[in-house]
């Protein structure tokens, strides 16, 4: 049953994606002065421990920019004062995000975001809200960076059950292209 419904979620956010992509500005009419891709090295956040991402930018006429990710990444279990190994984990961050700012290359972002957390015995997805700041080059190709908080609420028996490592805050080196 809560397979089900996270197939739902997952598929409303990208339903989400395909219609804003379709109301963003539409490129052939205006030139092309910022850079609408990003690839980062992400390290914490997204129930990830390192991950790399792949984010898409929707620049709209009326001032606010929209951003989709998907990444893949690494976990571990949390462990203290143990000998044994500790569990891996592989994790798929995505996330929907609406940022908003003066237009220059500085904007606080809001949205939502997901992690399915794996390591082919134990599978857990989790969602969450997301808040943080973003700077975007001016500029392409540019440095990009981002500093972002998130808490997976109502979900921390999830987390307790694969004992893995949460991190409520992440920060994104990227490159924007």
């Amino acid at each position: 049953m809560e397979h089900h419904f996270y197939k739902k979620i997952v598929g409303l956010l990208f339903f989400l994606l395909v219609l804003v992509s379709t109301s963003a500005q539409d490129t052939d009419q205006l030139p092309k002065l910022r850079s609408d891709f990003i690839i980062s090295a992400n390290l914490g956040g997204d129930a990830s421990i390192m991950s790399l991402g792949f984010e898409k930018l929707f620049f709209l006429k009326s001032g606010p920019v929209l951003a989709g990710k998907i990444g893949f990444g690494f976990n571990q279990e949390f462990q203290l004062f143990s000998s044994e190994d500790p569990t891996n984990f592989f994790t798929l961050p995505h996330s929907f995000s609406v940022n908003l700012g003066n237009g220059k290359r500085s904007y606080g972002e809001m949205g939502i975001g997901g992690s399915w957390v794996t390591d082919n015995t134990q599978h857990r997805y989790f969602v969450y809200p997301m808040i943080g700041f973003r700077y975007h080059p001016f500029k392409n190709p540019g440095f990009s960076f981002k500093a972002w908080a998130f808490w997976p609420f109502g979900q921390m028996d999830k987390v307790e059950e694969i004992e893995v490592w949460i991190s409520p805050l992440g920060l994104s080196f990227g490159v924007a292209l």
